[in-house]
């Protein structure tokens, strides 16, 4: 799956979302930042993933300490990969490289004695054995953070060493300068004696190190994939996500959709996020209501869930079903590019040449987020219906948002923003005349879901919302005649 515009992804805020999404290594995050989607044919695969986060999920239930235990080892591991390059490329590796090794390698077989206790269908986050290269960087079998190259090692550097400390012995206690000169220009050549033996141990550690580095590497890459499924089901928890249903055909079908930062944001207020249902198919969806009616949140709310679900993470929401796409397109209407001279619509037109594109190459989710907002309405409802039309008869899911009218005909799927449609305006009326903040108030009373529509009018809550307001009386009767002669 393509996201075809990083701009567009950035105005998502899905970014900001996915940082929501925390691992504990270096290892797991290197696996975030570079987050792959799943493509068509890849079902059975993404459903392998919803399968390991589900088990993982139910066996984290009954084995909290043990899942305790396997964090911590996580969150102690240290990024050494390009150590362990180095030593693929053939360079000797110093004592720092080898402390690193070895202070790793006591982790995995540590995390690896908790990862045995894991259910079969979790297996394959087992760890290889790597006691061997322990074993060359531990030889007095001390278990502890530390590295130096130790005596036991070779029995010549072993005498070497015994050697230089006699030396040193006798220089402590000469007091002969003739003598002790002589005793530290022997000592000097001990000491090139002692390097030539070190350098001949760490190419030889170099070299063991070398024959399991592509194990240890392995371990590694399971590492990663355990800190980020962990990950995924942290953020699955912390945000009531849910395991979606795989549609082989192309058909979104969820209830109970949510925006996670639209929710936070009205949450600080006070306040409660709206959630989405929505059916979708092949073809063209349009979604009409007036401005302040949660158009532009629905869009952005569908399009970020079938994101996560894309790239293999639950989904936020109490049901759903979605599918693999090839590519999503969003197209809102702030797309004004000013680096290159172009107008919104310039540049809805732009995008919509690229959507053309990738139509003929595969199916996707397109939305125009009120394309032709940035021209003339009459222009703009032809725009904008000729744009229905088109998407209508392609393959992929397409939603619309407009506020312009006879855009949704009879075989299009149509929704509306169900907005001030049920309020009493006399009773709201009455309290915004009492209140500070008029807007605040419709904003409360505003009904912000989504229901089925066959009218292709556009609710006219902007009269509402400027009747409630409060506008002059003669202003107010001049739009009333421009209504009725719509009428």
């Amino acid at each position: 799956m393509r996201f075809i515009d990083d701009k567009s992804l950035e105005r998502l805020g899905f970014k900001k979302l996915i940082n929501k999404v925390e691992p504990l290594s270096p290892y797991g995050n290197e696996r975030l930042k570079k987050l792959k989607s799943y493509t068509r044919g890849e079902e059975d695969k993404l459903n392998n993933e919803f399968n390991k986060m589900e088990k993982f999920i139910e066996f984290s239930h009954s084995q909290r300490d043990l899942i305790r235990n396997v964090e911590i080892a996580i969150h102690k591991m240290k990024n050494i990969k390009k150590i362990l390059d180095n030593c693929l490329k053939g360079n000797i590796l110093d004592d720092v490289d080898f402390f690193e090794i070895k202070v790793q390698g006591i982790l995995m077989q540590e995390l690896n004695s908790y990862l045995k206790e894991f259910p079969t269908e979790l297996a394959e986050y087992c760890l290889y054995d790597i006691e061997e290269i322990i074993k060359v960087l531990d030889p007095d079998n001390e278990r502890i953070p530390t590295f130096y190259i130790y005596d036991s090692y070779s029995d010549t550097l072993k005498n070497i060493r015994n050697n230089k400390r006699s030396v040193e012995t006798r220089i402590f206690g000469s007091k002969d300068h003739e003598q002790k000169a002589k005793l530290k220009e022997e000592r000097l050549n001990i000491l090139v004696e002692e390097e030539q033996e070190e350098l001949k141990i760490r190419e030889e550690l170099t070299k063991t190190i070398f024959n399991y580095s592509e194990r240890y590497l392995e371990n590694i890459e399971k590492i990663a994939d355990l800190d980020f499924l962990m990950a995924k089901v942290r953020f699955a928890k912390n945000y009531n996500g849910i395991r979606p249903i795989i549609s082989k055909n192309l058909e979104i079908d969820a209830k109970g959709l949510v925006n996670i930062e639209v929710k936070e944001m009205l949450m600080a207020k006070g306040k409660e996020f709206t959630p989405i249902d929505i059916k979708l198919g092949s073809g063209v969806t349009v979604i009409t209501g007036a401005n302040m009616g949660g158009k532009s949140v629905a869009l952005k709310t569908i399009t970020e869930n079938l994101l996560l679900f894309n790239c293999g993470f639950f989904v936020i929401a109490d049901e759903a079903t979605f599918p693999i796409v090839d590519f999503i397109f969003f197209i809102s209407d702030d797309m004004q590019d000013i680096s290159k001279g172009l107008s919104t619509f310039g540049a809805e037109i732009v995008k919509l040449k690229e959507v053309d594109v990738f139509i003929e190459r595969g199916d996707g989710f397109i939305v125009f987020d009120e394309f032709a907002r940035g021209t003339n309405p009459k222009e703009g409802q032809k725009f904008v219906k000729a744009l229905a039309e088109y998407l209508n008869a392609k393959n992929s899911i397409s939603m619309i948002t407009t506020h312009f009218d006879g855009v949704a005909t009879k075989d299009m799927n149509h929704y509306q923003v169900v907005g001030l449609k049920n309020v009493d305006f006399s009773k709201l009326k009455r309290k915004i005349e009492i209140s500070a903040n008029s807007m605040s108030l419709i904003q409360d009373y505003m009904d912000f879901r989504l229901e089925k529509s066959e009218n292709s009018e556009v609710p006219k809550d902007a009269l509402n919302i400027a009747k409630l307001i409060g506008i002059n009386k003669r202003f107010a009767n001049i739009i009333l005649q421009e209504y009725s002669k719509e009428d």
